[in-house]
């Protein structure tokens, strides 16, 4: 917008200029003439219909997809993306994860499960989520519990009738001084090399078992990221997982980079490294633990997910999708928009290189091709009809 004043600004000027210095050279009509020419021939209309329109039948295409289109610019950008940044759940994975195996050391199976139940009763995190729906189906008994703190990528901590409730990721617990037995590590390396993911419950300093839950892998996601690396694209994952659960993705996945035991934060910051390395960033989320990280994203995606109406409050993401393969359909779109903008940007060049001359021509007493002002607006109005034709090759 800044530049489209600028153009009209330095139109005026310029128009200013000519008119003033034919007025002393040939009068006030060669003046008005002249003047009134160049200022249509030199005027940036044409190169402000190169962008609105395309942009605005893009839009209503990407509508019509079922997708919510929030960021105009955001196109432009991801047609020259070279990255796609994405989660482990519910992308990689069906998003029905469901509980393999209760580990406990001292207490029985159903004791383990109540107790972290009760401690992830508040939680929003899926992991917690399942284990709170597996306790209340299996009409599991449940404590009340207080002072409930959750730490995305993390784990949650809680307070059940006067004890310390931990339930997380093994390496946050340790950090916090849980003790884990050599029984209990060699339990969470074979449960994660099988594609798991373990979970310690602990008591105090005290690790009382393990809860592992497998989400079984999407093959759709499969054949979206054999698309993604056919048009070009490198693909990175950011996940909480640890790195020996993700090694074997990379293989089934074709994924060319993984990042591992990231916090939300963590997963940002890999973002801003890339962008930092020169990269253009796309990411697709669909969890709010990826919000950090969609925020760090030149173009951001979010799966379209209700339980995140609240995180979204405070922000937007360049694009709403309802299938990952919503992400091809944009993209595509993108590079057709930029293609078409090229063109435009020409012909609006060529306007100025063609009329601007001829305009200016008329300054002269017997010019060699008269040019009356009406003739600059029908050549500005026959350049613009061909930006807006050649905009409908968007649709």
């Amino acid at each position: 917008m800044r530049r489209i004043i600028l153009l009209f600004l330095l139109d005026l000027l310029f128009t200013s200029a000519i008119s003033a210095y034919i007025y002393f050279a040939r009068g006030i009509d060669a003046a008005f003439f002249t003047g009134l020419a160049f200022f249509i021939a030199f005027s940036p209309i044409c190169l402000v219909l190169a962008s609105p329109f395309t942009i605005y039948l893009a839009g209503r295409k990407i509508s019509e997809l079922g997708i919510t289109f929030n960021n105009p610019n955001a196109l432009k950008i991801l047609a020259e993306v070279n990255i796609l940044g994405i989660s482990y759940n519910k992308i990689l994975t069906s998003g029905e994860y469901y509980i393999t195996d209760l580990a406990p050391e001292g207490l029985s199976q159903s004791a383990l499960l109540a107790m972290a139940a009760s401690a992830e009763r508040d939680a929003k995190n899926v992991l917690g989520r399942i284990i709170y729906d597996t306790a209340a189906y299996r009409a599991i008994k449940l404590q009340h519990s207080t002072n409930f703190k959750e730490l995305p990528g993390l784990g949650v901590e809680s307070k059940v009738d006067g004890t310390i409730i931990r339930v997380g990721n093994p390496i946050w617990l340790e950090n916090l001084g849980v003790s884990i037995s050599a029984k209990f590590r060699t339990k969470i390396d074979q449960l994660i090399v099988k594609g798991k993911t373990a979970l310690i419950v602990s008591t105090g300093r005290i690790a009382r078992g393990i809860i592992a839950l497998k989400d079984d892998t999407n093959d759709d996601a499969k054949k979206f990221l054999g698309f993604v690396k056919r048009s070009g694209l490198e693909t990175i994952l950011l996940t909480a997982q640890p790195k020996k659960m993700t090694n074997r993705l990379a293989k089934e996945f074709a994924l060319d980079y993984i990042r591992t035991n990231l916090t939300p934060e963590g997963k940002a910051r890999e973002v801003q490294i890339l962008k930092a390395k020169g990269k253009l960033v796309a990411v697709i989320g669909n969890d709010f633990r990826d919000i950090p990280a969609l925020k760090s994203a030149d173009v951001s995606f979010l799966l379209a997910d209700e339980s995140l109406s609240e995180e979204l409050i405070d922000f937007k993401p360049d694009f709403e999708l309802q299938t990952l393969e919503n992400f091809l359909s944009v993209r595509e779109i993108a590079l057709k928009v930029v293609n078409v903008l090229k063109v435009n940007r020409r012909l609006a060049f060529l306007s100025w290189l063609i009329l601007i001359p001829l305009a200016l021509m008329t300054a002269l007493e017997n010019p060699p091709i008269p040019f009356h002002p009406l003739a600059a607006a029908a050549g500005v109005a026959i350049f613009s009809a061909l930006i807006l034709a050649n905009s409908l090759r968007t649709k």
